[in-house]
């Protein structure tokens, strides 16, 4: 028995998601894979919080399992050994809480939300308590969701399904070399320290073209959503030179004017400074034209869908 998670893509929403605003975050269908080993030692930090998680918790129908951990294959969601930033820390926290809850009793699709509970505080215990948690949510109930993140105890996540797929075409390409999403996140509080008004005026921008992003994507609106995404990436460009942080590299810069020239638009997915970008086209044609010419700006194109299922038992 093994149980698998899938990886993600941000859409739209990044940073802004953590502090109260919504993020869209696709499950893409790439895979990380999960066994329990007997006998077996946590093999990373983040499957020993995994372990913490399962064993700490008090609720009804998890029995004591045997001693071991989970073996984990994320290698779908690396190219060359290099990570791609697409998701694999959330995916490996889901996959590996769900298959400790498997060995505990606990039938999955019938527990999610408590799956999610766990996983994200596991993840975020190995982050030093940073990030959204939108990444893990995907990870545990798989399709397009728009996330808002609770800002208060007496608040709950907000979990919305989306239809899994964009209006018009969506790309993704690689965009350097991978980046370490805790120091992107790191910087970015350090921004907050030293000129909130800045760093609030830009987390804001963010947030409003991700709302315009998440009303197009609704309405199937393929020019209004490229349009959000142009605004997206100008907005992640301010905060990065805000936070002397290189959130839209030279490929991400290269990849906007050529989405630009191809009729559509192009921005980082997730934290930026590297891994992978997404590009949003009217039609196939756009999208087309892109992916002939991107290679050539050593912008390497991956083959991703979005709408994956979330997370699973697979005998």
């Amino acid at each position: 028995m093994s149980v698998s998670a899938p990886g993600k893509l941000f859409l739209a929403g990044e940073y802004a998601v953590l502090s109260g605003g919504t993020a869209v975050v696709a499950a893409i269908d790439r895979r990380v894979v999960a066994h329990f080993v007997p006998g077996a030692k946590p093999s990373t930090p983040l499957v020993a919080e995994t372990l913490r998680a399962v064993r700490d918790t008090n609720h009804a129908g998890v029995r004591p399992f045997a001693d071991g951990a989970p073996e984990i294959d994320s290698s779908a969601l690396s190219e060359g050994g290099l990570k791609l930033g697409l998701g694999s820390s959330a995916a490996v926290a889901a996959a590996a809480v769900g298959v400790l809850l498997e060995e505990a009793g606990i039938d999955l699709a019938e527990e999610l939300p408590f799956v999610l509970k766990l996983a994200d505080l596991a993840h975020r215990a190995a982050q030093g308590g940073r990030g959204s948690g939108g990444d893990v949510a995907v990870a545990v109930f798989g399709g397009v969701i728009a996330y808002s993140r609770r800002t208060s105890e007496s608040q709950v996540n907000v979990i919305q399904p989306l239809a899994p797929t964009p209006p018009g075409e969506l790309v993704v390409f690689r965009a350097g070399a991978p980046s370490a999403t805790v120091e992107h996140l790191r910087a970015v509080e350090r921004l907050a320290e030293r000129d909130p008004v800045r760093h609030a005026a830009r987390l804001r921008e963010i947030g409003e073209a991700a709302e315009q992003f998440l009303r197009a994507y609704q309405d199937r609106q393929p020019a209004a959503l490229i349009e959000a995404v142009r605004q997206s990436c100008g907005a992640l460009e301010a905060l990065g030179r805000d936070a002397d942080l290189p959130i839209v590299t030279p490929p991400l810069v290269a990849a906007a004017a050529l989405a630009g020239e191809c009729r559509g638009a192009a921005k980082p997915s997730g934290a930026g400074g590297g891994d992978v970008g997404v590009a949003f086209f009217p039609d196939p044609e756009s999208a087309e034209a892109f992916r002939m010419r991107a290679p050539k700006l050593d912008l390497p194109i991956l083959s991703l869908k979005t709408g994956a299922r979330g997370l699973a038992r697979d005998d």
